[in-house]
């Protein structure tokens, strides 16, 4: 009989902390522990969602078909940048003016915060609106 190989065997919890700055300059930040490896392909997937549901809502062609990998680093956060930056503007959901309820906004940016988070490789990662960077520590 054959043994099943787990990929994830080897993963350790990795706590991760991160930040989104706004333009405005106002942050909304959180600590996670990421059990493992696995949520991967499925945050790059919700992301992937949310990018291709603004593009939708302003006209603009969504020429991908699918999520990239998560592997694929640079396209993550360009795919995050271009998603925080049109909620940041478009709807205030990082900056504070959101008009939706305010249980409704934290769900929604604890949930990106924790699908950038499993994404973006790094433990102190840093979502930066005001310079259109994503910078993330490795230690």
């Amino acid at each position: 009989m054959a043994d099943i190989l787990n990929p994830y065997a080897d993963d350790q919890p990795e706590s991760k902390y991160i930040v989104l700055r706004a333009r405005s300059g106002q942050e909304v930040s959180a600590n996670f522990t990421l059990q493992d490896r696995r949520g991967r392909q499925s945050a790059a997937e919700y992301l992937f969602h949310l990018y291709s549901t603004i593009k939708e809502k302003v006209g603009e062609p969504t020429l991908d078909t699918a999520a990239p990998s998560p592997d694929d680093q640079d396209a993550m956060q360009r795919l995050i940048l271009y998603t925080a930056g049109a909620h940041d503007t478009m709807f205030g959901t990082f900056n504070g003016s959101a008009e939706i309820p305010e249980e409704e906004r934290n769900e929604f940016v604890e949930l990106f915060l924790l699908a950038c988070a499993t994404v973006i490789e790094g433990k102190r990662i840093t979502i930066d609106l005001q310079r259109g960077l994503i910078d993330a520590e490795v230690a």
